[in-house]
């Protein structure tokens, strides 16, 4: 490869269901990045089909891990999933796409510790994408001891989607020291900067894949209190996946227990998230804990819409409440209803929200985070000693 080539990276993800780190990757990748991008992962799931084959080849035969592997505590289904990294991990290396790489990007904590695995002798740089912090809550009692054992350990660069959850990575000479914070592609083309506020609000929407943790059911029980009755209307925006039926079904059965079935929408999963936004007044982000990014918040400011989000993590780094947004305790289905009475009461207060979110400071552009992320691959690969060199050093 001479000076002039784009290196080639290789992003690995160990599921292409359309989750919040499966399409941040398929946005990163969909903006013609200046690397040769080439994406390695399972058979099944849709986040990637967009793709445009020619700029960004696939290869699709990564064995898919079992579901719910790193939070269960079966010893059964335990072995079973880290039996099932060792062989996604074997897959990998004999890949000649892993082999002809200059370097490999983990798109998620499972990846990392199949990349590690694939490739212990440290030959080509590891790039490790953090999608939420180093605790037990976020990748379970099986995922975190293996993920710092082996990815962070092995990776010589980590790319963190906030503050909050790099701040979660210990300092030391066992981990990277080669760090840093990118906003992921929100998949917003264009920001609002002058937001049209409506006399009433109609619409209040979240956005989000149906899981107990992002707090769906908290958004239901805030509605209802506040607004059960009115000629508002709630939109569910999102899908269940990994096995999370059960939780839509559980929403569907507590909009009946609420008297609220002939206000609230399940749209399921949507394309066209800057579409949504612009039809809705407010947006609600409610997750049980502190989000490590809070994407569907930096679409909702890029939108200039009133946003509502839970106190802590990725949020707090972009809302000050009481001014681009409002923030709530986690949890809290009555400190919920309470803002959103007091917006759908106030235009002006409204107004004041959406104008300061469009004018929140730091959003990036989904081109401009492609080319933070070019940046830091390319400091990477260029840090990077093979593990021979620095035998023999």
């Amino acid at each position: 490869m001479s000076a002039a080539d784009p290196i080639r990276v290789l992003h690995v993800t160990h599921t292409a269901q359309p989750g919040g780190a499966e399409l941040a990757l398929a946005r990163l990748l969909g903006q013609r990045p200046p690397w040769r991008a080439t994406l390695y992962g399972p058979p099944t799931g849709v986040a990637f089909d967009q793709l445009p084959s020619q700029d960004v080849p696939q290869a699709r035969d990564l064995p898919t891990l079992p579901t719910g592997g790193t939070r269960s505590r079966a010893p059964l289904l335990a072995a079973r999933y880290l039996t099932a990294l060792r062989n996604a991990a074997r897959v990998l290396r004999r890949s000649p796409l892993f082999q002809e790489a200059d370097l490999v990007h983990a798109n998620t904590a499972a990846a990392a510790i199949i990349c590690a695995l694939a490739d212990r002798a440290r030959r080509r740089p590891l790039v490790v994408h953090l999608r939420g912090p180093l605790t037990v809550e976020s990748l379970g009692p099986i995922g975190l001891p293996a993920f710092r054992r082996l990815a962070v350990r092995r990776a010589d660069g980590l790319i963190a989607n906030s503050g909050f959850t790099l701040a979660s990575v210990p300092q030391g000479p066992r981990f990277p020291t080669r760090r840093a914070v990118i906003q992921s592609p929100s998949g917003i083309a264009d920001r609002v900067r002058h937001p049209e506020i409506g006399q009433e609000v109609r619409a209040i929407g979240m956005v989000g894949r149906l899981q107990h943790w992002k707090g769906q059911h908290v958004f239901l029980r805030a509605f209802a209190t506040s607004l059960r009755g009115t000629g508002v209307r709630a939109y569910l925006c999102g899908a269940p996946l990994f096995g999370e039926e059960a939780y839509e079904a559980r929403l569907r059965e507590l909009v009946v227990e609420l008297g609220i079935s002939d206000q609230v929408t399940f749209l399921g999963h949507v394309d066209d998230i800057a579409g949504f936004l612009d039809s809705i007044d407010i947006l609600v982000h409610t997750s049980l804990g502190p989000e490590p990014l809070g994407q569907t918040v930096l679409q909702g400011l890029a939108r200039a819409r009133p946003v509502v989000a839970t106190e802590g993590g990725g949020p707090g780094e972009w809302i000050r409440s009481g001014a681009n947004g409002m923030l709530v305790p986690p949890g809290d289905p009555a400190a919920l209803a309470s803002v959103l009475r007091s917006l759908v009461a106030s235009r002006r207060l409204r107004h004041e929200l959406a104008t300061a979110a469009a004018r929140t400071p730091g959003l990036l552009s989904d081109a401009e985070s492609v080319q933070r992320h070019a940046e830091f691959f390319e400091s990477v690969r260029r840090a990077h000693r093979p593990a021979t060199a620095r035998c023999a050093g």
